[in-house]
């Protein structure tokens, strides 16, 4: 063993029985999942009080996810303001 994949921290190389095993206990997972949330399911109030944990949660660990600057979506605005401009110049 050892090469590139194994200092970057991933598998080399998987035994086929292995990916079917991982996938069908996702899928059972996900049947769980589904059989909970059909035979209990969340009330209005309970997910929105849970939503806001996390939401408290996770600013308490990184920060506010509104007031963070998101240079993607800052470039892609500037790219539709550009993209409007063009177009009112044409019929202008």
């Amino acid at each position: 063993m050892g090469g590139a994949g194994a200092a970057a921290g991933t598998i080399e190389s998987m035994e086929p029985s292995d990916i079917r095993r991982w996938v069908e206990n996702h899928r059972a997972a996900a049947r769980r999942e589904e059989a909970e949330r059909r035979g209990r399911p969340l009330p209005p109030g309970q997910a929105f009080r849970w939503a806001m944990e996390l939401l408290r949660i996770h600013e308490a660990l990184h920060g506010s996810p509104f007031g963070r600057r998101d240079p993607v979506a800052e470039r892609e605005d500037a790219q539709a303001r550009e993209a409007w401009a063009r177009l009112r110049e044409r019929w202008r």
